[in-house]
């Protein structure tokens, strides 16, 4: 796994070495510089370099005079200051961190911009900074990689917020967790493997440990992941890892967090095209994000009790796979027609959502790169949010507020119900295109009078290209959004 990073804090902008380099955020419509012993350089600075600050730009300068801030600063553009979020502070972090380790030096300060002291604005840049850290290019030659980061200072007006970095680093750590798993070839991670390392991380942070086999996944009836993954000579796995504080009673609510965990989608016998197939190693990210999260809460320990769910499996195509026409029987008793083998992913979800209501869920959040189609309506800015209890979609869309992830939520009703609706089954699995709601449908059925939301996070957990703030690949998103809303 990626490296972390050392973070510290202090109030005042110190003497810069000369191998190290001082970030500052510039925003388009104004500059916002805080107050500090060499601010009007750094203003003419920017005045000298026709710095625009546009977002996701940075620009490495070197002072011309010997002062008090040292050789090298870091422009970091962070948009218009009226678009300004915790967003803007976690990627100006993030892209800080990159912009340091590509310059080869060994110490890095970041400066808060003025207006952005708060301790969320802290904890924004912090969670950015550790994952800004993050490489996928653990497969590399040791040459070919960039050298470590010896830490960073952030100058802020809350120097002695020590909580607010030790939580936002396990934030920052856990999403970078998830990533590295994302990021996992397919044959580096079949189902089992992601049982294994799942079982690993639990054990390291004291999470509960109850997954499910093969054998007992065809026993409890299971017919969604069982029919999923018994086209491939690996074999699939239902990850069960539950957080249960002492501090909560019993009967107090049990919150859910179900993702799905395809470690590998060919398509099954409705195979896809070759083109971008490589890209399915990455779909089982909503399981990684869920035992990201679930990483995250062990160490933060609030006061309510979690569990969280991920059914894996790899669809492939062999004479086992289940077959377009096929009937499946679900764990909560419903049939579905299967019109689309590479519709598989609710077929898997609605077994993980029915066994966290048998295990007494009070409220479920499911997280999927579940279809195309929510990528064509909100692009690659807005996780899809889709629900049929409008408080409980109140509540997860603020927690996405509070963690700087954007959400958007879309109609899921009996509007759409031939979408699903089968002439031999109680339900079919896909309904043809768009199909993100008729997807989410399928799903609420399964959910029924249980506080539900989904989450379509096809568009938002993979970076198609690099960003300034992160390599092409995993994003870790929505990791922050869950571990807000189980700590609140």
């Amino acid at each position: 796994m990626s490296e972390s990073l050392q973070i510290e804090l202090t109030a005042k902008l110190a003497d810069a070495g000369k191998d190290d380099i001082v970030a500052f955020c510039v925003f388009a419509d104004a500059p916002r510089l805080s107050e500090f012993d060499g601010a009007d350089q750094i203003a003419a600075l920017l005045t000298e370099t026709e710095f625009a600050g546009d977002d996701d730009t940075s620009r490495l300068v070197h002072q011309t005079s010997s002062g008090t801030l040292g050789r090298r600063i870091a422009l970091i553009g962070c948009g218009d200051h009226a678009d300004a979020g915790r967003h803007t502070l976690h990627r100006a972090a993030g892209t800080a961190v990159r912009v340091a380790r590509g310059a080869q030096t060994g110490r890095l300060l970041f400066v808060m911009p003025a207006g952005h002291e708060s301790t969320d604005d802290l904890a924004a840049a912090v969670e950015g900074a550790v994952m800004g850290v993050y490489e996928n290019n653990f497969y590399k030659k040791a040459e070919g990689k960039q050298p470590r980061l010896d830490g960073m200072t952030i100058v802020t007006a809350n120097p002695e917020a020590a909580d607010v970095v030790r939580t936002a680093t396990i934030v920052g750590e856990s999403a970078n967790w998830t990533r590295h798993q994302a990021d996992e070839p397919g044959a580096s991670l079949p189902p089992q493997e992601f049982a294994r390392r799942a079982a690993t991380m639990a054990a390291e942070f004291g999470l509960i440990v109850e997954s499910l086999d093969s054998d007992e996944i065809q026993k409890r009836g299971m017919g969604g992941l069982w029919g999923v993954g018994k086209g491939s000579e690996e074999l699939p796995a239902l990850i069960v890892l539950r957080y249960e504080p002492e501090t909560a009673p019993a009967d107090d609510e049990l919150l859910a967090f179900v993702g799905k965990g395809i470690t590998f989608d060919t398509g099954g016998i409705s195979i896809k095209h070759g083109l971008d197939m490589w890209e399915m190693k990455s779909d089982m990210t909503g399981g990684a994000t869920v035992l990201g999260a679930m990483r995250a809460i062990a160490q933060l320990k609030p006061d309510r009790r979690v569990i969280g769910i991920v059914p894996a499996a790899e669809n492939m195509p062999s004479g086992k796979s289940i077959k377009p026409g096929d009937i499946i029987r679900s764990l909560a008793g419903f049939t579905v027609e299967v019109i689309d083998t590479d519709a598989e992913g609710r077929l898997v979800l609605l077994d993980g959502i029915a066994y966290a209501k048998e295990l007494g869920a009070t409220r479920i959040v499911d997280l999927a790169t579940l279809t195309g189609s929510i990528i064509v309506a909100l692009g690659t800015v807005r996780t899809g949010l889709f629900s049929t209890n409008d408080e409980w979609a109140a509540a997860v869309t603020a927690a996405s507020e509070r963690a700087g992830e954007k959400v958007w939520r879309m109609p899921v009703n009996d509007d759409y119900k031939k979408r699903i609706e089968s002439d031999i089954a109680d339900f079919k699995n896909y309904g043809g295109r768009p199909d993100a709601t008729g997807a989410a449908l399928l799903l609420s059925k399964f959910a029924g009078d249980t506080p539900w939301v989904h989450l379509d996070i096809a568009g938002t957990a993979w970076y198609d290209e690099r960003r300034s703030y992160a390599p092409k690949g995993a994003s870790g998103l929505s990791v922050r959004t869950l571990v807000n809303l189980a700590c609140d």
